[in-house]
């Protein structure tokens, strides 16, 4: 039987090597997926400040043009 710290140690290796063979766009497609999934909640408020907090009011302006 393994350790509970080493399970998670092969794990965390196993998602390196998944990673690693991944082309680029494939990975940002993963990126992007989960970058949607995390603000799928989001009202347009809770968007709008995420955007302005991360890129900046004129980002905010363009995108919501």
């Amino acid at each position: 039987m393994i350790t509970t710290e080493h399970l998670d140690q092969l794990k965390d290796a196993y998602a390196w090597l998944i990673v690693d063979d991944m082309d680029l766009k494939t990975l940002c497609h993963l990126a992007a997926d989960a970058i949607a999934d995390n603000i799928k909640d989001y009202d347009y408020d809770d968007l709008r400040e995420e955007i302005i907090d991360c890129y900046g009011e004129e980002t905010w302006e363009d995108m919501s043009r």
